[in-house]
């Protein structure tokens, strides 16, 4: 599962999670993923909504054992960038630098 999966994937329950409604994500079947799938999928929603409120808004199952960490750690990567501003400052200010570096 690749960024652009990721995307496409928040792209088509973001509608129905803004509306209101209960998303569940069930990722039977699936064993691939890359960080970036849950950056993309799940962190971004970190932007508009809470910790606590998507939790409550949205329910993910069956995630392989081996994606528990990374997913976690994508949600947790997420809120502290949307929720502290020193943190994304200084974030943003290393890739700057490293793309400085290209």
């Amino acid at each position: 599962m690749t960024r652009n999966d990721g995307q496409k994937l928040h792209d088509s329950f973001r509608p129905q999670l803004d509306a209101g409604e209960v998303v569940t994500l069930d990722f039977s079947g699936t064993t691939t993923f890359v960080s970036a799938f849950f950056n993309t999928a799940i962190g971004q929603l970190l932007q508009s909504y809470t910790k606590d409120q998507l939790s409550k808004k949205l329910v993910i199952r069956n995630v392989p054992n081996a994606a528990v960490g990374p997913l976690q750690k994508a949600i947790d990567t997420a809120n502290r960038y949307y929720r502290d501003p020193a943190y994304r400052a200084a974030l943003e200010q290393v890739l700057t630098e490293q793309s400085e570096l290209v």
